[in-house]
């Protein structure tokens, strides 16, 4: 008896096999180009990598966090480099982290990052930003609107979450915010600052505000009343 006559097996590649010439590496690259979502932590339409970024940034801030925050030091946007970010890994400390350490008066001469960092939460210092991410790329542009729409969020943040004592405020950019058409903006803490002025640690004349910066976080560690005789301005 014969045997039945099978169908012959087909060579041909079936229809919904991937072809063998995708680059899976290509499309996870251009899928880290394309915007997806808003950032919740600086306004800006994020990338996956932008997105992953900002985690990695977040975690490294709270690892820092003082439980009991003293005095938050309160500036407008995260640094782009890593080495100028406070609360980065690499102990370089460079641009703004140095200025803050410097006028915290906190020595990184011969200590890990590591050392360094947990001496400025002993202290109870905490930084944060309006917006926590950099600028992207051709968006300098919108500092302002990005620094306005966040600036509600984050000063319910400070009153909510983190509740310091006081804060202090570290960017010029920061005081039209402050100085709202209807008023100071409540922050649920004394804001402090020198007379009027907002300190610009990102301006032409950081050394006097780093020296004035030290002053003030001498004064609130010490009481208020040691302000070398001027008192703190009480915005909210």
């Amino acid at each position: 008896m014969s045997p039945p006559n099978l169908p012959l097996r087909s060579k041909r590649r079936p229809r919904f096999a991937p072809g063998t010439g995708v680059d899976y590496d290509l499309l996870r690259r251009s899928m880290g180009d394309t915007p997806l979502l808003t950032c919740d932590g600086c306004g800006q339409s994020a990338t996956s990598v932008h997105l992953a970024k900002r985690f990695e940034r977040l975690e490294w801030t709270t690892r820092y966090r003082p439980v009991h925050i003293g005095t938050v030091l309160l500036g407008a946007i995260a640094p782009t480099k890593d080495a100028d970010f406070l609360y980065g890994p690499s102990g370089e400390f460079g641009g703004e982290a140095g200025k803050l350490l410097e006028a915290a008066d906190i020595s990184r001469i011969g200590k890990a990052a590591e050392a360094t960092l947990g001496e400025f939460q002993r202290r109870g210092l905490f930084l944060t930003h309006i917006l926590e991410c950099p600028l992207e790329a051709g968006n300098e542009g919108d500092a302002e609107r990005l620094l306005k729409a966040r600036f509600g969020a984050t000063a319910a943040r400070i009153r909510r979450s983190l509740r310091p004592k006081r804060v202090i405020p570290i960017s010029g950019l920061l005081e039209p915010l402050l100085h709202g058409s209807n008023g100071p903006v409540g922050l649920g803490s004394a804001l402090i600052a020198d007379g009027e002025k907002v300190l610009s640690l990102d301006g032409g004349g950081s050394d006097s505000a780093v020296a004035e910066l030290r002053r003030l976080l001498s004064g609130a560690e010490g009481g208020e009343s040691e302000l070398s005789g001027r008192k703190p301005v009480r915005w909210c």
